[in-house]
């Protein structure tokens, strides 16, 4: 993969182009890759997903979720498409991260020589021999590298600082398997940075990957900031932004590599990440919301109709419509007047209601075509923005959506949660 920056911009970030070189296919940057579970879109087949959006789309896999196929994985020959056609998905390029962006990471179980990696089948320990292993059997477009990113906004300075140590240790290994595997000569490294929220430490791992690292390999990715799962969205602007300019500002040398940041970011603060060069996110957020029975309604075009709850556009008073409440379940409207999603033309918010009190598979497959279209639309007005210059004007929508009161963008876990497996289950009556 290569990646060309075409437009900069003072106030409103930058425009890319990520070039999966083999194809020449082009992904426009900022980019939301597509998350994936087992190697599938969460709740869609293959046909459905196609409805969504024909055009061809990066996807996220994460090992948590397919470390389990490396050995069918070692003997699928297939025509060489690797990965992404091993799971019905042939010519798309595949991101390869080691945490699912959708469930919560739990603390602790950290070891010098190891990372935990919490699967479906509970925790196994990944050593970074195992983990070489893993990357060459899957073959992916693009990998991040091995970190311990087991820090939140609460760590304390020392399990911060062994993140850290943890991380550099780990990218020794990484570094040099990487130039000497024939596997990987085709796939790109991406260099975690890790180190909380200290800007001390966030300068110590920047200065080992670009030591070791930086213009070698392929970008950097950015980790350590939540826990994955909802605790993404709890995260702030006021929170992250300022050691993310921190961070930025001492790249600012290798500008001409990707940056990108995993995890279930509100748009609010994706789109002040964008503004400062954040260039590739995932669509962990529309998961965890069509999990949590939420549709997503905020408003982002800054020109013309907004796209939104409201009727005739309005702006809506929610960022999401939650389809649990009894108020919709005489409500003939879609879920939002000017969506073209498969959702919106075709069934009715009292329906999708109905769906979630009869414990319908349908009704959270619904609500993922919905969301994944809504936040797919939502960058490509991002795109539009940051082109024209006016990227601190769609901000500034998202702020003040439903008046003058900043609107909350995090998603509460509701009680009643849909089958983490997502396989025909349905509505399951766990807590969450």
């Amino acid at each position: 993969m290569k990646f060309i920056v075409e437009h900069l911009s003072k106030n409103s970030g930058r425009l890319g182009q990520l070039v999966q070189q083999e194809t020449g296919k082009q992904f426009k940057t900022p980019l939301l890759v597509q998350t994936t579970k087992g190697g599938s879109i969460p709740y869609l087949s293959r046909e459905v997903f196609d409805s969504v959006t024909p055009e061809c789309q990066v996807l996220q896999m994460s090992l948590a979720t397919m470390d389990h196929m490396k050995e069918a994985l070692g003997q699928y020959k297939g025509s060489g498409g690797g990965l992404s056609e091993y799971v019905g998905y042939k010519d798309y390029p595949a991101i390869l991260t080691i945490r699912d962006p959708c469930e919560l990471m739990p603390s602790g179980s950290n070891d010098k020589d190891m990372v935990p990696l919490f699967t479906r089948r509970g925790k196994e320990t990944l050593t970074p021999q195992k983990y070489i292993e893993l990357v060459e059997t899957f073959k992916p477009d693009i990998y991040q590298g091995l970190s311990d990113a087991d820090t939140n906004f609460d760590s304390a300075k020392k399990r911060i600082q062994k993140s850290v140590d943890r991380t550099e240790s780990f990218m020794y290994f990484c570094y040099e398997q990487h130039k000497q595997s024939q596997m990987l000569s085709k796939s790109c490294l991406f260099t975690p940075i890790v180190g909380g929220y200290n800007t001390y430490n966030r300068s110590q791992s920047i200065k080992h990957a670009k030591e070791y690292g930086s213009g070698k390999y392929g970008g950097f990715i950015f980790e350590g900031f939540h826990n994955y799962g909802l605790t993404a969205t709890e995260v702030t602007s006021e929170q992250l932004v300022p050691i993310m300019s921190h961070c930025l500002k001492e790249l600012s040398e290798e500008k001409q590599q990707p940056l990108m940041l995993p995890g279930a970011f509100t748009p609010l603060v994706m789109l002040e990440l964008i503004q400062l060069g954040v260039d590739i996110f995932d669509t962990s957020y529309a998961y965890c919301a069509a999990v949590n029975f939420k549709a997503l309604s905020f408003s982002f075009k800054v020109n013309g109709d907004s796209v939104g709850g409201g009727e005739g556009g309005n702006v809506p008073e929610t960022p999401f419509i939650d389809v649990t409440d009894e108020c919709l379940k005489e409500d003939f409207r879609p879920l939002l007047k000017d969506c073209s999603c498969v959702a919106c033309e075709n069934h009715t918010r009292a329906y999708i209601h109905h769906l979630y009190k009869t414990s319908e598979l349908l009704g959270p497959i619904l609500l993922m075509i919905h969301n994944l279209h809504h936040l797919m639309e939502f960058f490509k007005s991002i795109h539009e923005c940051i082109s024209s210059d006016t990227l601190d004007s769609l901000i500034k929508l998202l702020r003040h959506q439903g008046g003058d009161k900043v609107v909350e963008y995090r998603i509460v876990a509701n009680t009643k949660v849909i089958s983490r497996a997502g396989l025909g289950k349905g509505f399951a009556d766990s807590k969450s």
